[in-house]
């Protein structure tokens, strides 16, 4: 098949008409029209059909049209990939991080990356770390950072940075004293949604509390957690850095559990056979840095 005429007849489909193909694809009308005949000669069959002013792909149009869209979205694609493999100076780079890391700790890395490379493209997408690996295993992103345990065989986890979490409670205008007399059992626990690095953690201590099972109040951030708790919901774990606000106006207080502090890894994470691209790298050179 000849892509030249599948592009043409797939901008007939986008723009519905003839002429206004031609005026997106800068040729005349009539080589539209004998691309669109060619087309339909080397396959054997018709692809459009006029309704009334317009024309519209029948049932075998509709199959080679959503085929020739994913063909020309992958040629975007690969061009791209090749252009950020030998150049920083033009590009993309999307990177992908657990919410936590999104919120609190990569802001000073896009900033010095960006002025590092101010003619890149930087786009972060926020989500919990099922989501962002999954992501990273569709070739989503070109760099996911990922909070707790990462146990998917697909992908190679590095270590990055540890980070405190603290048990909160209510402040004391919440009666934090009385909530502070009960029994852990019968403590409410606001924990995260299942598949963030937070939600890990928050399950991995209360089995060590032995308490696995507590009445809960789920929520989709780290920062719902912290406002609930100050609210009088409940206790919560979360990393130090979510709750620092919160702690200072004494909206929420820490609460000491276990001996010795909470801490949990961050990792940046990897497809072993996925070729890296420069931009990739130098994201990673910069934030490795802080190692």
């Amino acid at each position: 098949m000849n892509l030249q005429l599948l592009r043409v007849f797939v901008a007939v489909v986008d723009a519905r008409s003839f002429s206004r193909a031609a005026q997106a694809l800068g040729v005349s009308q009539p080589a539209v029209s004998k691309s669109v005949r060619e087309l339909e000669s080397q396959l054997e069959t018709v692809l459009l059909e006029r309704q009334g002013r317009a024309f519209e792909p029948n049932e075998a149009g509709r199959v080679l049209y959503d085929y020739g869209r994913s063909i020309f979205a992958l040629e975007r694609e690969a061009q791209e990939a090749i252009s950020a493999f030998y150049d920083l100076e033009r590009g993309r780079l999307t990177i992908g991080a657990s919410t936590t890391i999104a919120t609190y700790w990569l802001p000073p890395y896009l900033v010095e990356f960006r002025r590092r490379h101010p003619h890149l493209d930087v786009v972060l997408q926020s989500a919990n770390t099922q989501q962002i690996i999954e992501r990273l295993i569709d070739c989503e992103l070109d760099v996911a950072l990922v909070e707790g345990h990462v146990a998917d065989p697909r992908v190679e986890a590095r270590r990055w940075l540890n980070e405190e979490m603290v048990v909160v409670a209510p402040g004391r205008s919440h009666g934090s004293e009385s909530m502070a007399k009960r029994p852990l059992g019968q403590q409410v626990w606001v924990v995260r949604e299942q598949g963030s690095g937070s939600r890990e953690a928050t399950d991995a201590l209360l089995a060590r509390l032995g308490h696995a099972q507590p009445a809960t109040i789920e929520v989709g951030s780290n920062e719902a957690v912290v406002q609930t708790v100050a609210a009088g919901g409940g206790l919560g774990l979360v990393p130090r850095v979510c709750a620092r606000d919160q702690l200072e106006f004494g909206r929420v207080q820490t609460v000491q559990l276990t001996p010795d502090p909470i801490r949990r890894q961050l990792y940046r994470v990897r497809l072993p056979h996925r070729v890296i691209s420069h931009a990739a790298l130098a994201f990673e050179a910069l934030i490795a840095e802080s190692d």
